[in-house]
């Protein structure tokens, strides 16, 4: 682990010290071991001063609150720690973590996110100064665009465009992110859009304020992304668009049992393979991967990487779908007082 020597951090006014500050930045984390000392890194290096971190690990069980703890240590004043006792989805997380919030403003990111220095300064500034209730990045950068399986994702770039005001929050009063009752966790993977759908609230796009976002660079990132996906998609799609994505992730699984039919199947059955694998090839040749690196390397992630990657998305999408449908939904933690959040919370650091 790297901690940051930064002139920002010496000068840390006395008010966080003493528990006030402007900006409480709360961070979900479940198992992201590989990615939190670059996101808390990058909050280091922030050119604003009156902020607190405040890490919600969401039963995490790959040692990601022992590395929270040695920020602790080193930095007393700006980071806290909140360990919940089992992985409750990102949305009661940071339900959770704005209860234990000091700031004013509260700004919910992500532990695969690194931000420029200015970021803090710029997605607050017109709350503070009293423009907007709530803002919004205008972009998402992907970082780690060189990965293969990131490649195979085909962006390099996500987030709202040239819209004024957009449905999603990142930064908001914290009286009235809690007044509004919070995020609803019980949309899973899509729980970042509910405040605006329960109240409407939209938020003031900052131009300047950019985020470095990890997409998922693993084989298992993957699977697990589209099965939290999967087990979400029927709390904001009509039903109608669910079956129209599942017959897709169904013909991407299907390629399998194509080469079963083509390699021991009757006639008929072969026929039946043969379409089903040139339906699958034509996906292929069609999904849009990203033209970086070398001619050798561009070949193996649309040869190898492209089927394998469609393959783990429907396989995850799938299993997580059939787990909602089991009834294994998301639960949503209901407002509670701090006071009564010993029933979720093992433990509490600052």
């Amino acid at each position: 682990m790297r901690f940051v020597e930064h002139s920002i951090y010496r000068s840390l006014c006395k008010a966080v010290l003493n528990g006030m500050v402007d900006v409480s930045v709360i961070i979900p984390a479940y198992n992201e071991r590989r990615h939190i000392s670059r996101c808390l890194d990058s909050l280091l290096r922030q050119n604003f001063d009156s902020i607190e971190v405040l890490v919600v690990d969401d039963g995490s069980t790959d040692g990601t609150a022992e590395i929270v703890k040695k920020y602790l240590a080193a930095y007393p004043g700006r980071f806290r720690l909140v360990r919940l006792r089992r992985n409750t989805g990102s949305g009661n997380a940071r339900n959770i973590g704005a209860l234990y919030a000091r700031g004013r403003v509260v700004v919910f990111l992500d532990a695969d996110m690194e931000f420029p220095p200015t970021f803090l300064s710029s997605l607050v500034g017109p709350i503070l100064d009293g423009i907007s209730q709530s803002t919004c990045p205008s972009a998402e950068i992907i970082a780690n665009i060189d990965n293969p399986w990131v490649m195979v994702q085909g962006q390099r770039i996500r987030g709202v465009g040239s819209e004024e005001r957009t449905g999603f929050v990142r930064a908001i009063e914290r009286e009235l992110f809690i007044r509004s009752g919070g995020f609803d966790a019980s949309f899973g993977y899509f729980d970042d859009q509910t405040l605006h759908r329960k109240t409407g609230i939209t938020s003031l796009v900052v131009k300047d304020a950019v985020i470095y976002h990890h997409n998922p660079d693993t084989a298992r990132e993957i699977l697990w992304r589209n099965f939290w996906m999967g087990r979400s998609v029927l709390r904001l799609h009509k039903p109608r668009e669910v079956a129209v994505m599942t017959v897709k992730r169904l013909l991407d699984l299907s390629a399998l049992a194509a080469l079963f039919l083509i390699l021991t199947g009757s006639l008929p059955q072969q026929v039946i393979g043969v379409a089903l694998l040139a339906t699958f090839a034509l996906a292929i040749a069609r999904h849009r991967v990203l033209e970086t690196g070398s001619i050798s390397k561009r070949l193996l992630v649309k040869l190898f990487y492209t089927p394998v990657y469609r393959f783990l998305k429907a396989a995850g999408f799938i299993g997580g779908l059939l787990y909602s449908l089991a009834g294994r939904d998301w639960a949503r933690i209901e407002p509670v007082e701090q006071s009564e959040l010993t029933k979720y919370v093992t433990e509490f650091s600052a």
